[in-house]
């Protein structure tokens, strides 16, 4: 065999090892192969919660851990209580057909989840959320259970929730419910800020009587109420926000007297400065 020959069969010889090298680089060193995919494929998942729900969307997702929350649910059911199933959801969310807004919805499919209760023993409610990073393309918790007794919930004129207290109003009136507890809130609210130089919003509500017009100057009059309560306990104006959201956010059922009690309120939010 002549030299140039041997030169041409060699030079192929190592075209064709470095196109097989190449191959193999890109898909085991540079991607990592298909260990590397699965891993990718895996970062993606999203965390799961035992009920939970997508943004926008009603209906209530059930996965791990749903059997034991049901269990301990079923397990904390006392005579004379009922089921509490509050809906939570966020402000841009869209209003589904036949609800008040989304969180009644979620607080309804939530409800079908648990058969063996009967109707007398459960309750509907909503609430509002702040939206948070990321929330539109994950899934996240919008399920509150608490087993109640009807009559003390009733008496509340001021619950404290989390994130917000809520001071309730009388049908029609800009003068909140007298209660003790009511003003010692206050006035432990007014010492915090007034020393922290964090602020607060007050969000006026109403039930659904009434013009929604005048049911907005109805909940702005009634967190003005408030404002002007904490600036004569030496809170400056600048720190507290108003506004008012009428009849637009109900929390509980406009068909009963004690759900339009419930409407009927002042939402107090303390925003904590940020570190």
């Amino acid at each position: 065999m002549s030299a140039p020959i041997k030169v041409l069969i060699m030079l192929i010889v190592w075209l064709l090892y470095s196109l097989l090298a190449y191959r193999g680089c890109i898909q085991d060193c540079c991607t990592g192969g298909e260990d590397a995919i699965i891993q990718q494929d895996s970062a993606l998942d999203l965390k799961r919660y035992p009920i939970d729900f997508q943004w926008s969307k009603e209906a209530a997702n059930t996965n791990q851990g749903f059997d034991d929350l049901k269990a301990k649910l079923l397990a904390g059911m006392q005579d004379g209580q009922i089921l509490e199933i509050t809906g939570q959801y966020f402000e841009d969310e869209p209003k589904p057909d036949g609800f008040d807004n989304m969180g009644f919805a979620r607080a309804q499919a939530v409800r079908a989840l648990f058969p063996d209760i009967p109707d007398d023993r459960i309750k509907l409610r909503a609430r509002l959320m702040d939206e948070s990073e990321g929330v539109r393309n994950g899934y996240f918790e919008a399920a509150l259970f608490e087993w109640i007794k009807p009559e003390e919930k009733l008496a509340q004129t001021v619950e404290e929730l989390d994130d917000r207290i809520i001071i309730r109003f009388p049908y029609n009136s800009t003068e909140r419910e007298y209660d003790p507890s009511v003003d010692e809130y206050l006035n432990k609210l007014a010492k915090r800020i007034a020393t922290t130089g964090e602020t607060v919003q007050l969000t006026g509500h109403t039930d659904n009587k009434g013009a929604p017009d005048y049911n907005s100057k109805l909940g702005m009059a009634r967190a003005m109420g408030i404002k002007g309560v904490l600036t004569q306990k030496g809170v400056n104006a600048d720190q507290i926000s108003t506004s008012s959201k009428g009849q637009e956010q109900p929390v509980d059922s406009n068909a009963t007297d004690e759900g339009r009690h419930n409407n009927r309120r002042v939402e107090v939010r303390l925003i904590k400065k940020q570190q």
